[in-house]
């Protein structure tokens, strides 16, 4: 029976090897580069780009978190692809055990790469993570398809560990603190916060150089971005663009997103067309982002809809 048994994990860890090695070759021309910007903290800073099946979904800052005992993972990254060369590069920096994936929130470029780590026993989400993933994965999943080699790769992990204002999480010798937030960016959002070095992972609640891509309530995020500020972090980590001071990095999003509230509130409360908002509200700000011509347009959309119920 041992024998037997013994038999069988082999083949599943040939099986589990045989799939990674195909996703690498999958992705030959792809390369990652983790920076360790504070001291056991790796990022990898994706493209400034949209989410394409050329550039394999590495559009989204991801990366991982070292301790004396384990590991965690913010973000498995945008294809399975992506997620296989972060796994191999976590093994090329330590040795340790990745205990727990952190999934800052259900937007295709921070999740597709999950089927890389199965094998992790805790999955920390956001309460409404799951019905997120349940609204949505089928749509990301065909519009992305060509990402999935295999039919059976997952799209997302389940989370093991939803219910929870702040968890705080021991690596050995690290403590770092995961945040569920109100609806900002997303309905679901989670920021990462590292005790002993004040850094801040704020994912996708903070753009840098990139238009601010809204998903949830311009109102909220403010408000979440105004308790981010209360933690005086030393370093930020945005789910987008370079890593750097708070006020350096945030400002230009405070503007941003402030703008796009009055004005679209003024919108409404004139009863204009929202086809009228769309070409007016906030449109001095294109010359300060990235992707604003494909990002402004459905965040005035989503304002509108948001602020016309108020």
């Amino acid at each position: 029976m041992k024998q037997r048994f013994r038999r069988c994990s082999l083949c599943l860890a040939s099986i589990v090897l045989s799939w990674l090695f195909t996703d690498v070759v999958f992705a030959k021309d792809l390369q990652l580069e983790f920076q360790e910007i504070s001291a056991g903290i790796y990022v990898h800073f994706g493209r400034q780009e949209t989410m394409t099946v050329e550039n394999y979904g590495d559009i989204a800052n991801i990366g991982f978190i070292v301790g004396e005992k384990s590991i965690a993972v913010i973000d498995p990254g945008g294809s399975p692809a992506i997620g296989t060369l972060m796994r191999k590069n976590i093994e090329s920096i330590s040795p340790l055990p990745i205990s727990h994936v952190i999934l800052t929130h259900f937007h295709p470029d921070h999740v597709f790469g999950g089927s890389a780590f199965t094998d992790v026993p805790v999955v920390v989400a956001h309460r409404n993570y799951t019905r997120a993933s349940t609204q949505r994965a089928q749509f990301y999943r065909e519009a992305f398809s060509e990402l999935f080699i295999r039919s059976g790769q997952i799209t997302t992990l389940i989370p093991t560990d939803d219910q929870f204002d702040t968890m705080r999480i021991e690596l050995g010798g690290r403590t770092i603190e995961v945040r569920q937030h109100e609806t900002g960016h997303t309905d679901n959002d989670l920021s990462v916060w590292d005790v002993g070095t004040a850094t801040l992972w704020a994912s996708d609640l903070l753009f840098v150089e990139r238009l601010p891509s809204l998903d949830g309530s311009v109102a909220g995020w403010i408000a979440s971005m105004n308790k981010l500020a209360g933690l005086s972090a030393k370093t930020v980590i945005p789910g987008h663009g370079v890593h750097g001071s708070w006020d350096q990095l945030a400002a230009p999003q405070f503007r941003y997103l402030n703008k796009l509230l009055a004005q679209t509130r003024a919108a409404v409360a004139d009863n204009r067309r929202l086809s009228d908002a769309v070409n007016t509200v906030a449109a001095d700000e294109s010359e300060h982002w990235l992707l604003f011509e494909s990002r402004h347009p459905g965040n005035v959309t989503k304002a509108f809809t948001e602020l016309e119920w108020e």
